[in-house]
């Protein structure tokens, strides 16, 4: 049965386009020359909307329509020109992408060439419908606009150019998947556009030539290629859709584990499958609060082994993050649905107990800068509940603090057999006055004449101490409260400093800058005996860097490399 019945005035119109774009003229291989340009600078460049534009201007569909039209009309010489014009434009294009990627040559691969190296039953289905479109369109005069669209469906030019691409970068393989893509869209366009002639009444009418020999013979190597093509490329999307499914598990069941660690998201994943060895490689990529131990790793390795039933590699690569939420909050969903609402719940009861410990503990120490919590971890103890803080910064927690902390805690997860132990890591605060101690600084009595005060004292500090012998001045720290200069003498010596001499120097200062002084002496029993007596470990090391000199500039940039490993 026709689709339309199709007059001669039309037949040739839609004979006389068909025969010129098929011509293998100069100006079909200026259009192939620069689409090919166009479409390879899309790839290259990631741009959808570039490679749109070559598909435009690409005149490789016509000549696929002139083959179909000669092997339904039995013309040998539209046959032969339309197929000169298709072999010699596929080897243009191919060519002109090779060199394009050769010049270019420190291009990397982009999501627009990945996504045609790979073909699937998809794409064949998509080239039946626009090869379809196209025929159909192209014998209804009223249809005609829409050639456009389907010239951007059908996508001739853009695999071609990414085959060339491919090639430049030495991937034959890719090459072969793109120049595969174009294969399968040029059979389904020539079959489907030939049956659609026919149908359209193009091959009994109006002149046809060599009556006596019949479509299936003229289509038997295109049909038989179609199917071929269909067959693989069908094999191609099962095995995608086993990977996918695969990928699904997995990512299921990293889901399912990482939810299990405290504060730990599973942002992305990705895995191949090693044929030789039946093994897979996955790589997880998570966010955590502390880097994930081999024994957490071979937990998750195992289980997901079991799961997928193939044995698996498994790496996590851990970026560092904290969960924080607003004050007063112990929410902490981070993973978001479709429709805009949060889905990842805290899992059982324990992280919800180390979620509210993390919160409460960041509310306390929002109004201290002196200290900062790196994360908080549950550990098992028999019937305890240890909830064990990791804390830094230059002050310790006091026992009244963390006992406060504690009951806070009790209050807002209604569990009193919970107990909180902190984890504390000193951090050192360094200025041009020496090492910082917490609570000591002029702070809004820091003006600019108690500063040089404080300044003119400590210099007549350093020098009492020059003096001494055994007792090495090792920093000094001040402030200034109650109108009264209060200096912390960090002392180091074989022995307690002794208080009258500390009771002297103060007496000297006040009398000399008419200020009042307080030293407070913080003695560290600390001496090294050597060859030469005893000295402090500051003079020591001062002596010993000072004859390195040469040496330290080169060595310490290697020491600190290798610290950081």
């Amino acid at each position: 049965m026709k689709l339309f019945r199709i007059n001669r005035d039309r037949f040739e119109i839609v004979h006389a386009d068909i025969s010129d774009g098929s011509e293998p003229a100069l100006r079909f291989y200026i259009l192939v020359v620069v689409s090919t340009l166009i479409a390879g600078f899309g790839l290259i460049l990631n741009s959808t909307a570039v490679v749109i534009g070559a598909m435009l201007v690409a005149p490789l569909m016509t000549p696929i329509f002139g083959i179909s039209l000669a092997l339904v009309r039995g013309d040998t010489g539209l046959f032969g020109r339309a197929i000169r014009a298709e072999i010699f434009g596929v080897i243009a294009a191919v060519t002109m992408s090779l060199a394009l990627g050769l010049t270019l040559g420190d291009f990397e691969p982009t999501n627009e060439m990945l996504s045609r190296t790979s073909p699937t039953l998809f794409d064949l289905l998509v080239a039946v419908l626009a090869g379809f479109a196209g025929a159909y369109a192209l014998v209804d005069e009223k249809l005609s606009p829409a050639l456009p669209g389907v010239a951007i469906a059908t996508a001739i030019v853009p695999p071609l150019a990414n085959c060339g691409l491919c090639l430049a970068l030495g991937d034959v393989a890719a090459a072969v998947g793109s120049f595969l893509l174009f294969f399968a869209n040029f059979l389904s366009i020539l079959v489907v556009a030939s049956i659609t002639f026919v149908l359209s009444g193009m091959a009994r009418s109006f002149g046809v030539r060599e009556k006596g020999v019949t479509l299936l013979k003229r289509f038997q190597l295109p049909i038989i290629g179609f199917v071929l093509i269909a067959a693989f490329l069908g094999h191609s999307l099962f095995q995608i859709a086993q990977e996918r499914k695969m990928a699904r598990g997995i990512r299921e069941v990293l889901i399912q584990e990482t939810s299990l660690i405290p504060s730990t998201v599973l942002e992305s994943m990705n895995f191949y499958l090693e044929e030789e060895e039946d093994l897979i490689h996955v790589v997880a990529n998570v966010s955590t609060p502390a880097i994930l131990t081999p024994t957490q790793v071979s937990k998750i390795q195992s289980n997901l082994s079991q799961e997928i039933g193939r044995p698996i590699e498994l790496i996590m690569h851990c970026a560092l993050s904290s969960n924080v939420s607003a004050l007063g909050s112990v929410k902490n969903t981070i993973e978001q649905n479709l429709d805009g609402t949060f889905a990842k719940s805290l899992g059982n009861d324990t992280l919800k107990d180390i979620a509210t410990t993390e919160q409460i503990i960041r509310e306390y120490f929002s109004s201290d800068n002196a200290l900062d919590l790196g994360r908080v971890e549950f550990i098992p103890f028999g019937k305890r509940r240890l909830m064990l803080a990791h804390v830094f910064g230059i002050r310790p927690l006091a026992p009244e603090e963390i006992e406060k902390l504690q009951a806070e805690i009790w209050k807002a997860t209604k569990d009193d057999s919970i107990e909180l132990i902190i984890s504390h890591s000193e951090k050192t605060i360094n200025t041009p006055e020496g090492v910082f101690r917490y609570g000591w600084f002029l702070g809004r009595q820091g003006t600019p004449e108690n500063l040089e005060r404080a300044r003119q004292i400590k210099t007549d500090i350093v020098a009492y101490f020059d003096r001494e012998t055994g007792f090495t001045l090792v920093n000094t720290n001040v402030t200034y409260l109650d109108d009264k200069f209060h200096f912390l003498l960090e002392i180091a010596g074989p022995e307690l400093y002794p208080s009258p001499k500390i009771k002297e120097l103060q007496s000297q200062l006040e009398q000399k800058f008419s200020d009042k002084v307080d030293l407070y002496a913080w003695s560290r029993i600390e001496v090294v005996h050597g060859p030469e007596g005893a000295m402090s470990m500051k003079e020591l090391s001062a002596y010993f860097s000072s004859r390195q000199k040469e040496n330290l500039p080169e060595m310490m940039p290697l020491i600190l490399e290798a610290s950081r490993r």
